[in-house]
């Protein structure tokens, strides 16, 4: 139910997110110059496997946009666009805690062979950290409940001993999110 209304909530900042971040401006020629600005979401397909076991910071990875991305009647990113990124950070499991990978996004590059300069990330709720979840406990304590007028009653409390995390892996194919930190122009 938790992570139902999360995801709600992410598709909610999403689509309010999208509106206002398209834009044109007009020199004195008679060209335009159309840009998306930051903070922009862009849907993308993960083309690799993602594991925080078998990934290194400043590895490489790879994913591709899954549909075109207009300025009004300008395609600035179209289908099958090419986006590259490297690991800028990779968290190992540990006690309580699963495995988490931050990857951040450096270029684009369409069918058409044209390169943008890109800073931006995958997002993720968890600090932009792919995975990282917490674990169950592995020990548990009866303690007594004490109620006025009642006899006290056995119940069940975790103590602070939690089970060793796994490793964080997106398959491919799997979508996911990469916001814009900065204004990307096409001329």
């Amino acid at each position: 139910m938790i992570k139902t209304a999360k995801y709600i909530f992410t598709l909610i900042i999403i689509f309010i997110t999208m509106a206002p971040v398209l834009s044109i401006e007009s020199s004195d020629s008679d060209e335009h110059s159309a840009a998306i600005i930051k903070g922009t979401f862009l849907k993308v397909i993960n083309l690799d496997e993602i594991s925080t076991l078998t990934l290194d910071i400043e590895d490489e990875v790879m994913f591709m946009n899954s549909q075109d991305m207009y300025v009004y009647e300008t395609n600035i990113f179209p289908e099958n666009s090419k986006i590259i990124g490297e690991v800028e950070d990779v968290l190992e499991p540990v006690e309580g805690r699963d495995g988490a990978i931050k990857i951040n996004i450096k270029k684009i590059i369409t069918p058409d062979k044209k390169v943008y300069k890109v800073k931006g990330h995958i997002y993720s709720e968890n600090d932009n950290y792919l995975g990282g979840g917490e674990t169950q406990p592995v020990y548990y304590r009866k303690v007594p409940v004490y109620n006025q007028r009642i006899r006290p009653v056995l119940k069940v409390a975790p103590l602070n001993v939690y089970e060793k995390g796994k490793h964080t892996i997106i398959k491919p194919g799997s979508e996911l999110f990469l916001i814009l930190e900065e204004d990307v122009s096409a001329k």
